[in-house]
């Protein structure tokens, strides 16, 4: 990765009573606006860092389960617009 070309997005997710569930940042070269192929690549290389089997042996495969549905209906909806920025109250 050249430095000169490295691109920093920073990002947070509230939930419904405004309290901050997880932020951060990424780095790394950027080649679309707005960084978003910055953002899939942070996406995946979270997804491969998950481990399904910590969910079954902490008992929480549900969980596991509700963010797998939860990342399917997003990915789903992007596919289906062209614009997508989340779900719109």
């Amino acid at each position: 990765m050249n430095a000169d070309n490295t691109e920093k997005f920073r990002f947070r997710l509230e939930n419904d009573e405004g309290e901050v569930e997880v932020e951060g940042e990424i780095y790394g070269e950027s080649q679309i606006p707005f960084f978003d192929d910055l953002k899939f690549k942070a996406v995946i290389g979270l997804l491969n860092s998950i481990d399904k089997k910590n969910f079954s042996d902490s008992g929480n495969h549900q969980v596991f389960k509700y963010f797998v549905r939860e990342i399917e209906e997003t990915i789903h909806e992007m596919k289906k617009n062209d614009q997508f920025q989340g779900k719109l109250n």
